[in-house]
């Protein structure tokens, strides 16, 4: 894929929304330095978040997550296509992940993991992780007998889905 990428004045319209939620969420104490604006595919912001890791409790509260959560929740939709992200701060794995999911397939960010890593941010562990260069972090077992229950819910999805 390749994108040309937006005008200054329009790549200020979008991150300036996302960088004044995000300070303010800091200054509140409710959210760490990311933020996220979502837009639809006429340009228009559908959403523009920061990070509320500390304000929920939730660790998964990243910009781009909550971004997605929102956007699907105010659109009543699971797929975003067309949208694009504009996010403070280049996406963990696990934001590239939701955004991949709901179809978004463009995202324009601006610092990068390196600059979270020297914030204290340090996701280089997923990044490695995920490429197979260090499985040391999670063990992941798979149990391929014995849970039948398990298995059933298969089963269950596809009468369900008929």
């Amino acid at each position: 894929m390749t994108h040309t990428t937006p005008s200054p004045e329009i790549l200020d319209s979008y991150f300036t929304p996302a960088v004044a939620v995000t300070i303010e969420g800091m200054r509140a104490g409710t959210g760490g330095p990311f933020g996220a604006t979502l837009v639809n595919a006429d340009g228009e912001i559908v959403v523009a978040v920061g990070n509320t890791v500390i304000k929920d409790t939730d660790i998964s509260g990243h910009a781009e997550m909550v971004a997605v959560r929102e956007a699907c929740r105010k659109l009543d939709t699971l797929d975003l296509s067309g949208h694009v992200m504009y996010a403070t701060c280049e996406p963990c794995p696990m934001c590239v992940g939701v955004m991949m999911w709901a179809g978004i397939t463009t995202c324009y960010y601006a610092s990068t993991f390196v600059d979270a890593g020297e914030n204290g941010f340090s996701d280089v562990h997923l990044r490695k992780f995920l490429d197979g260069s260090d499985t040391s972090t999670l063990d992941m077992i798979h149990l391929d007998a014995g849970r039948e229950d398990c298995a059933s819910i298969w089963t269950e999805f596809q009468a369900l889905s008929k």
